[in-house]
């Protein structure tokens, strides 16, 4: 039986799990939560995060993170990507040479503008590393709806591998090289979601966010290769899929906090009253971050951190926004 270990075990983690038990792997999962833990092994179900749907027998969890890096070669890695470095500091003395960290989270890490793979290269040097990004709302991963995705891994005879390992007929994953573009569009996707949502929110209709969406790709890609990433990559799951989905859903927490930005008109009172994990928010000032020390501009993605973390009036953003000089059609690259 194939085994996969598993970090992180909230809805997103836990669809994963399930994702690998239907491809007829075993998942060890590791938890901080002893509820967890004991709701999976004794209730085969996540109470806390995903309640209404069952798991297989084939999924355990535990409290005890090394033995999910001796469990099991291929390690599923889940947790947010602000806490990562964390958790790395806490796995680095267990790992083992055959272990390989599968990356799932999207973000770029505010301290630092690092990606998540160069935070991994700082705290565990010697790991082996792989990227797991897409288009995939985890809910709909538990209830096996159809979705596409990519797997990421600078050896690509270890992307098929994996793919080939946790795939089924309603998880497709599609392979690349190019493990920076899955990075860079799993990250800056939830930015540009946030300014769509506001777009939506504040009424300024579907032309407007057509534009800024179409836009945004073009920043989203500028970023990808000034840090060796390729178009091509951008150009499917992990970038124009994943932005798609994210920048035109309800379902999206980016989307739906930026709607209700655009219509209050301001962040404080959103940002001091949000309780759920809005990734674009804290990824705003990450990209700034790493797009400065690239001399890269990123109107859009600056301009929703202003209102975000500068107290820019949105009024007044969208207006310097609208008011940037015309320019050639087409993208940046």
């Amino acid at each position: 039986m194939k085994k996969i270990g598993l970090i992180g075990t909230g809805i997103w983690g836990t669809g994963l799990a399930l994702t690998a038990a239907r491809a007829n792997c075993e998942v060890l999962a590791w938890a901080r939560e002893n509820e967890v833990v004991s709701a999976i092994n004794n209730q085969h179900t996540n109470t806390m995060y995903l309640p209404d749907i069952p798991l297989p027998d084939s999924i355990k969890a535990t409290n005890n993170i090394e033995e999910v890096l001796n469990y099991a070669d291929n390690v599923l890695m889940v947790v947010s990507a602000q806490h990562t470095r964390s958790v790395l500091e806490q796995i680095k003395n267990f790992i083992r040479p055959e272990n390989r960290i599968i990356l799932c989270a999207k973000g770029i890490e505010l301290d630092t503008g690092c990606l998540l793979s160069e935070v991994v290269e700082q705290v565990i040097p010697s790991a082996k590393i792989a990227i797991l990004s897409g288009p995939g709302f985890a809910h709909e991963v538990a209830l096996m709806k159809p979705t596409a995705t990519t797997i990421a891994c600078a050896e690509e005879n270890c992307a098929m591998a994996l793919a080939e390992m946790i795939g089924t007929k309603f998880f497709r994953p599609y392979t690349t090289t190019d493990i920076i573009s899955p990075q860079i569009g799993g990250s800056v996707k939830n930015v540009i979601a946030l300014a769509s949502g506001t777009v939506e929110g504040a009424r300024l209709g579907d032309n407007a966010r057509a534009a800024l969406i179409c836009r945004g790709l073009n920043e989203m890609t500028k970023l990808a290769k000034a840090m060796g990433g390729h178009i091509r990559t951008m150009m499917g799951m992990s970038g124009l899929g994943d932005l798609i989905l994210t920048a035109n859903c309800t379902q999206s927490r980016n989307f739906s906090f930026g709607y209700e930005l655009g219509r209050l008109g301001s962040a404080k009172a959103l940002l001091e009253s949000n309780t759920k994990t809005v990734e674009g928010i804290l990824t705003a000032p990450a990209v700034i971050k790493r797009a400065k020390q690239l001399g890269i501009e990123m109107p859009i993605c600056e301009t929703v951190n202003d209102v975000l973390f500068n107290n820019v009036p949105l009024k007044d953003a969208m207006d310097d926004l609208l008011s940037r000089p015309f320019k050639e059609e087409g993208f940046e690259y």
